[in-house]
């Protein structure tokens, strides 16, 4: 992977580690759902679009 599709990739990696790391911390179980709905509540309470779409791509990456 080349250019901005690797950078999609980091940025995609690091909102979900991100996520990971929060659940561990507050103690919950790291399941699938529960990543999911910290990828939602991420993205609706980010402000910049570009984020939004970050945690988006995340999000559908975590469902294939």
């Amino acid at each position: 992977m080349h250019g901005k599709d690797h950078e999609y990739s980091k940025a995609i990696y690091a909102v979900i580690g991100r996520a990971v790391s929060e659940l561990i911390e507050a103690g919950e179980p790291l399941g699938k759902q529960n990543i999911l709905i910290t990828l939602q509540v991420h993205s609706a309470q980010s402000t910049q679009e570009g984020k939004k779409a970050i945690y988006q791509m995340a999000f559908r990456r975590l469902l294939e």
